[in-house]
């Protein structure tokens, strides 16, 4: 009968330590379960957050982009109208007045184009830009309308390239 009991006593202490061993083992496989859930949320949220940032980014640099176009082509007007006076193109000088609008979209597009993260999207901006000045510098009117022409093209480049960044993000 001692035996019995003895055995009994190390029978409910074996299932005592295996049942405590299962839960300490359940404890953690949920608390490290729940560690990673947490984290997948909080990555999850952080991409959320980088995201609509490049989606302003994106859209801010666009209009800015757009809003340079509106300027050069301004000017063009006012020069061509300034040619149509005097029979010559009027090559800008120093002392020329800022193209309207121009310095505000200038300004713009290098605060926006800082923010983007898209390498091909900041090189076509940067690329817009240059064109845009050649085109408002030009000396004659045949080099204005060659930059006329390659800013119409890398325009719609950057455009399609906007498109392609945006559905990314989605």
């Amino acid at each position: 009968m001692a035996a019995e009991a003895v055995f009994g006593l190390v029978g409910v202490l074996l299932g005592s330590v295996s049942t405590s061993v299962v839960a300490v083992y359940q404890v953690q496989l949920v608390g490290r379960r729940e560690r990673e859930a947490r984290e997948h949320e909080r990555a999850e949220a952080s991409r959320a957050r980088r995201d609509a940032f490049q989606r302003e980014s994106i859209t801010a640099l666009q209009d800015a982009v757009a809003d340079m176009i509106k300027a050069v082509y301004a000017e063009q007007d006012r020069q061509l109208e300034r040619m149509g006076e005097t029979s010559g193109w009027p090559a800008r000088l120093w002392e020329t007045p800022t193209a309207v609008g121009w310095s505000d979209a200038e300004i713009r597009l290098q605060v926006a184009r800082a923010r983007v993260f898209d390498n091909d999207l900041r090189t076509l901006a940067r690329e817009t830009r240059s064109v845009a000045r050649e085109l408002v510098w030009a000396p004659t009117m045949e080099a204005a309308k060659q930059s006329n022409l390659l800013l119409d093209e890398l325009y719609e480049q950057f455009n399609e390239r906007v498109a392609q960044a945006l559905r990314q993000l989605d």
